[in-house]
């Protein structure tokens, strides 16, 4: 690490607010849950960097701990690793001074070798992964792998980064356009875009013409959760810009085996965008960043989803949509419009209840002569 990332930790920059705040608002129903598997729990902060900003906000370090104190408190180990000397020992000081060893461990390494050794000494740990490196290489696919393709009866969860602008530096499409592909930087470069991303097909996306940085920047990452779902089955990725019509500085992507992880970060990731963008664009604005959402087109997607899926509880479809239209829709949103659906009579759910109020186990179907009698009441 040079002086840019020492740099980086004198104060938290808008789009830091985005991550931190997706990683404290995921951090909390996370620990709550997984310490209920009763199995050790392991945290890998893998550049976790001083633990708080010369400002005074927190880092990634003390989100985590203080999430980790709260719901499991004994019951876990985190380890925050950093290459940097100066980093590592400041970080070494405030997990002292909070008082919060032997469970949180500042580590001095580098995480791209020290990781393999992490995972070789696993055993039945519940593990969440979390890499926010300052470039690239800090999060090649190898690194990931071995937790990708862990035995799935334990718990193993994975939330990282990507840096966008860092990925068309790389790519370096002027000077393939000038006959350069073949020279060594050059293919040093892609080498490195391949290992991060696992292979080669951002070389299709990256090198297109007629393309926005965004639109590429959406496609990479589309296919870079497609490589990831072949691994685990809930994927998905939230953008990070500055401003609204900022370029895209990175992506938050997880991978996770357990629904309740994209439900979870649905709304979570929802929320910091928003509510990131509505605080960078208008500081002294007096309305709230959920006034830029919307549920336009939710209602069609609920009958389409629910008219393939008939039978299946209103809890089942939520996941259904939002695998398919994630980060588009708030679930309370969503419960409000299936409710509206219902009372409406373009959906029916006979599902036995005291109240004509629907619950996450209630099963919905299209409506037909044999739905239309009354709701069976307890």
């Amino acid at each position: 690490m040079g002086k840019r990332t020492d740099d980086f930790f004198t104060e938290k920059r808008s789009w830091s607010f985005i991550k931190d705040e997706v990683l404290g608002s995921y951090m909390e129903p996370y620990m709550a849950k997984i310490v209920t598997r009763g199995q050790p729990i392991l945290i890998i902060d893998g550049y976790a960097g001083p633990g708080i900003f010369q400002d005074g906000k927190l880092g990634s370090p003390m989100i985590i701990c203080q999430a980790a104190e709260k719901c499991a408190k004994g019951k876990y180990q985190a380890l925050f690793i950093n290459k940097n000397k100066q980093q590592h020992h400041a970080l070494t000081s405030l997990l002292s001074k909070k008082q919060l060893s032997p469970s949180a461990k500042s580590v001095l390494d580098d995480t791209t070798t020290r990781l393999p050794h992490i995972y070789d000494s696993l055993q039945n740990e519940s593990v969440l992964l979390y890499l926010d490196p300052f470039g690239l290489t800090g999060c090649k696919f190898s690194l990931l792998q071995p937790f990708l393709t862990r035995n799935p009866q334990h718990s193993t969860e994975i939330l990282l980064t990507m840096n966008m602008p860092g990925m068309h530096r790389l790519a370096a499409k002027d000077a393939v356009g000038k006959g350069q592909k073949n020279k060594q930087r050059i293919q040093s470069f892609h080498q490195t875009l391949t290992d991060v991303l696992g292979g080669e097909y951002w070389q299709e996306i990256m090198w297109q013409d007629g393309a926005t940085s965004d639109q590429k920047d959406k496609k990479l990452i589309e296919a870079y959760r497609a490589k990831l779902a072949q691994y685990m089955p809930y994927v998905g990725s939230c953008p990070v810009r500055e401003k609204t019509n900022r370029q895209i500085k990175y992506f938050i992507v997880f991978a996770s085996r357990h629904p309740d992880t994209v439900k979870l970060l649905n709304d979570s990731m929802l929320k910091a965008y928003w509510s990131g963008l509505h605080t960078a664009d208008y500081p002294n604005s007096l309305w709230g960043y959920e006034d830029l959402l919307n549920s336009v087109g939710l209602e069609e997607i609920i009958v389409e989803t629910v008219k393939s899926n008939e039978g299946k509880t209103r809890d089942a479809i939520w996941l259904e949509i939002i695998k398919e239209n994630f980060m588009k829709y708030l679930h309370k949103n969503y419960r409000a419009k299936v409710q509206r659906l219902v009372d409406e009579g373009r959906l029916c759910s006979p599902t036995p209840r005291k109240t004509k109020s629907l619950n996450d186990d209630c099963a919905l179907y299209l409506p037909s002569e044999e739905s239309a009698s009354p709701i069976p009441m307890l």
